[in-house]
């Protein structure tokens, strides 16, 4: 009509590169989404060097309603795919029996001089970054004498084989794959290749290498659920995992020997005129099948 104000051309379509282009400075110009408070934060730990690769490894932590979970990230350093012959295990983790034995002398010395200059020999770790501090000197202590006596080399290696077998029974009973098992052994060994039993409890440990297993090998389970299913504190588990991840260097790519001997076993099928199911039987069943594999299980582990 005349007189009336001129209305405005309707917006012309955009294509795809414009449609895409005007909703990320949509976006841009939005203001950034928070969770409700008190329902949700997430903290940033000091980051830790990686020694192998380059890089540093980021920790955060996630607390909300349900609880908390620690997030680990690897960032910077050279990315790459490796396999056994260029992994860390094979560069870092292959010692000689005489390697071992002086590894474990060390640290049982190392444990007995804590114990005569504090009467006790438990390590106090921080739960946020894993450092170590000695422990508090037991009151009326005299330096350089204590009433227990601290344990040889061979009884510390009879503990760790018991909480070896333990980390079995604990995979067993919660149904995990046998390379949770066999990457949690790894990591428990490696663990007391640098400390005593007598310096940290290895229940502990063996509960922390359990789960930190399971987050590597992608099948996470919580550490409430963990300490909840075998009724211990899972406070126990987040304290130890730093320091565990440390002391293992950050290694947490191993390879263990099952699908080695699976493979080894279809290999002898071969040689055995088709011979597959009695094979099989053999494997799952047969005693002495099962004592020489846990046997080779036992010395490829390192």
């Amino acid at each position: 009509r005349e007189g009336s104000a001129p209305q405005p051309a309707p917006p012309k379509p955009l294509d795809g590169r414009t449609a895409a282009a005007a909703a990320a400075a949509a976006r841009r110009r939005a203001p950034p989404r928070r969770p409700p408070a008190g329902l949700h934060s997430i903290t940033a730990s000091p980051s830790h060097p990686l020694p192998s690769g380059g890089g540093h490894l980021a920790v955060f932590t996630s607390r909300g309603e349900g609880g908390s979970i620690r997030l680990l990230r690897a960032e910077g350093g050279a990315a790459k795919m490796s396999d056994f012959q260029t992994s860390t295990h094979r560069e870092r983790w292959i010692f000689q029996p005489q390697d071992l034995v002086n590894k474990w002398t060390t640290a049982n010395r190392r444990s007995a001089e804590i114990l005569a200059q504090y009467g006790t020999t438990r390590l106090k770790v921080d739960p946020v970054d894993g450092s170590i501090s000695n422990p508090e000197p037991v009151p009326d202590h005299v330096v350089g004498s204590s009433s227990v006596k601290p344990l040889s080399c061979e009884e510390e290696q009879v503990m760790r084989i018991f909480y070896e077998q333990k980390i079995q029974e604990v995979c067993r009973a919660f149904k995990f794959p046998h390379k949770i098992q066999a990457t949690a052994i790894i990591y428990f060994k490696r663990f007391y290749l640098q400390w005593s039993v007598m310096e940290h409890h290895p229940k502990h440990i063996m509960l922390t290498c359990v789960y930190a297993s399971c987050k590597v090998e992608e099948n996470h389970v919580s550490a409430e659920e963990l300490g909840k299913g075998i009724q211990q504190d899972h406070q126990i588990i987040l304290n130890n995992e730093m320091i565990v991840l440390k002391s293992l260097d950050f290694d947490l790519i191993v390879y263990a020997p099952y699908r080695s001997i699976e493979g080894f076993i279809d290999d002898m099928d071969d040689f055995c005129n088709g011979a597959h199911q009695r094979l099989k039987v053999i494997h799952s069943f047969h005693p002495f099948a099962i004592l020489f594999k846990n046997k080779l299980i036992k010395c490829l582990l390192f």
